[in-house]
């Protein structure tokens, strides 16, 4: 199969949040990366009813697994998943297509996401927000903050990616990851850097994805001295502006902690990407589907002697 027709099969019956994880551009990506990707049409009497982009997995002692994110993606209600490796860890887009006996396990992408609905006029978005995002907008833009979007200077802010990992004690990719993102995702399915700056100094990032008609906040950082001068609040509304302007329908906040979370490692992010407004959507989350019983369970024991070393 082609890359267009691919492609076109999953903007047109993919998730709404995350389909450029099954786009053949973020396939070979992650063959840039070094990852074994398999891409698998799936095809009844003849007619193409769904595509699965496995990243195979190997895991000492116990065997290999292959995953699936954000899929298999599929026109039909029900899709087989063939029995390859130790487990398929797959990822449906609606409770209907799990499989029978699968076994639920951690997340691997956000579950809960809001998307904000690009159709309505700027005046209608910044009406929707909450008033202290409003605000938090207008201050920052009185202060002298401005945004820029480039293609590939992640020099210029990995530092930002590191202080807020630090600062928020979550694992980044290597910076190589990264920087290959940039210049392998420059086509249909598009990354690139927003930045702001105050007094020509980076104060805040963001790490973008366009896919479709939808944009996608992967990653942000921002630097903690500069914090009341609001500056993510004025970025991602110029992200926003330039995405309506592109003709996109969608910006997805990609991720979320649930509405009903509390003491949620992402509740503070969370409240923030709130305040934009939009429509909160869920997914089933991630499962396993599993072809060698033994070794799965030999596998779910060596991941909870991991988690407690």
């Amino acid at each position: 199969m082609d890359r267009d027709t691919w492609n076109q099969f999953v903007l047109k019956h993919g998730p709404r949040s995350g389909r450029f994880l099954q786009s053949w551009d973020w396939g070979a990506f992650q063959k840039k990366m070094g990852a074994e990707v398999v891409r698998e049409p799936i095809e009844k009497d003849g007619e193409l009813v769904g595509v699965a982009q496995w990243v195979r997995r190997e895991v000492p002692v116990v065997g290999e697994y292959r995953f699936c994110p954000r899929g298999p993606i599929s026109s039909v209600s029900v899709l087989s998943v063939g029995e390859k490796g130790m487990f398929s860890r797959i990822e449906p887009a609606s409770k209907d297509l799990v499989p029978s006996g699968s076994h639920k396990t951690h997340d691997s992408q956000p579950a809960n996401t809001l998307l904000l609905d690009l159709s309505k006029t700027e005046e209608e978005l910044l009406a929707a927000m909450h008033h202290k995002t409003r605000y938090n907008i207008g201050l920052a833009g009185r202060r002298g903050v401005h945004v820029e979007f480039r293609e590939h200077e992640l020099s210029e802010v990995w530092q930002l990616f590191e202080e807020t990992g630090s600062r928020g004690h979550f694992r980044l990719h290597e910076r190589a990851y990264y920087e290959q993102m940039l210049k392998s995702l420059k086509g249909e399915c598009h990354a690139f850097l927003a930045t702001a700056y105050f007094e020509h100094h980076p104060i805040a990032t963001t790490l973008m994805l366009d896919f479709g008609d939808t944009r996608t906040y992967l990653h942000g950082a921002s630097e903690r001295v500069h914090r009341k001068i609001m500056a993510p609040s004025l970025l991602h509304w110029e992200l926003i502006r330039s995405a309506k302007a592109k003709g996109l329908k969608w910006y997805d906040w990609w991720g979320v902690a649930p509405a009903d979370a509390k003491g949620h490692p992402w509740e503070g992010v969370s409240r923030f990407k709130r305040g934009f407004g939009g429509e909160e959507i869920e997914y089933p989350g991630t499962f396993d589907v599993v072809h060698k019983p033994v070794m799965y369970r030999l596998y779910q024991l060596m991941r909870v002697v991991r988690r407690m070393m």
